[in-house]
């Protein structure tokens, strides 16, 4: 699927390859990498895209309404789709065993979905975020909730960290919660990201 569009500056591209090429530079449009944590080419621009990135994200508020881009009356809606699609998964992975699940959430801004979602069905919940206010933000809620077992039901681990550098703790995981922020990646380093976390299960 390599359908035309245009960028946020306007510039009209013919194929989504051709975006990736202006952006970050030779070798990263569509490849499968070369196996690192930083995708394969691209060098300073590649750091460039995801420095702005950053920066762009940096600038937004910590609050529901902030991480959906304004739209915070998506979040219970994404919530219970997001549910929808999980809770199948789990019973065909798990059936009615009872056993101590963990799950990492990708992206996790704020703990939205750590909180609405993955913390109703796993014992912990471990966040990796670059933004710092942001995950700081997840912190203090997650840590001061009163209305969940925090004995059976919390969130452990909050990793600073860009997806693109993470690697997740062998044999930790159950499940690798991943939405909205993959986007972020270019292919290469999504596709890095994927067989990283794949070897570890």
């Amino acid at each position: 699927m390599d359908g035309s569009g245009l960028d946020s500056d306007g510039r009209q591209f013919a194929k989504a390859s051709e975006m990736w090429e202006l952006e970050i530079g030779t070798g990263s449009a569509g490849g499968e990498g070369n196996g690192t944590c930083c995708g394969g080419g691209g060098g300073d621009k590649r750091r460039d895209w995801y420095r702005k990135g950053i920066a762009y994200w940096q600038g937004v508020e910590a609050s529901v309404d902030g991480v959906l881009g304004g739209y915070g009356c998506v979040n219970e809606p994404d919530v219970k789709g997001s549910e929808g699609f999980l809770k199948p998964l789990l019973a065909d992975r798990f059936g009615k065993q009872k056993r101590h699940l963990v799950a990492l959430d990708c992206g996790s801004g704020i703990g939205r979905v750590t909180k609405n979602l993955l913390l109703r069905y796993f014992n912990e919940v471990d966040l990796v975020e670059p933004v710092s206010h942001f995950l700081e933000a997840a912190h203090e809620k997650l840590s001061s909730e009163g209305d969940m077992d925090i004995d059976t039901h919390k969130a452990v681990n909050f990793f600073c960290v860009p997806l693109q550098e993470f690697t997740p703790e062998a044999g930790r995981y159950d499940v690798i919660w991943i939405q909205w922020c993959i986007g972020q990646l270019p292919d290469d380093d999504f596709v890095s990201f994927f067989k990283r976390a794949k070897d570890l299960f």
